[in-house]
């Protein structure tokens, strides 16, 4: 498969230690949706960090700081 923006191939490993109900939690999940357990890892993972941002972005503005 060719990207046209190599900048979206998912090509960067980031290893993480789950505890075993984490684990099986996540499992259930990637199988009730369909889909691999590293994905839905991934995408809860980009999820949270967009959130985090957002947060950031809305303490600056409330600071006075936002650029």
């Amino acid at each position: 498969m060719a990207y046209q923006d190599r900048s979206h191939l998912h090509d960067q490993i980031t290893r993480v230690r789950l505890d075993q109900d984490t684990d099986d939690l996540l499992r259930c999940l990637a199988k009730f949706h369909r889909t691999q357990k590293a994905v839905l890892a991934r995408e809860l993972l980009e999820a949270s960090l967009r959130s985090m941002l957002s947060e950031l972005g809305e303490e600056d503005t409330e600071h006075g700081t936002a650029a």
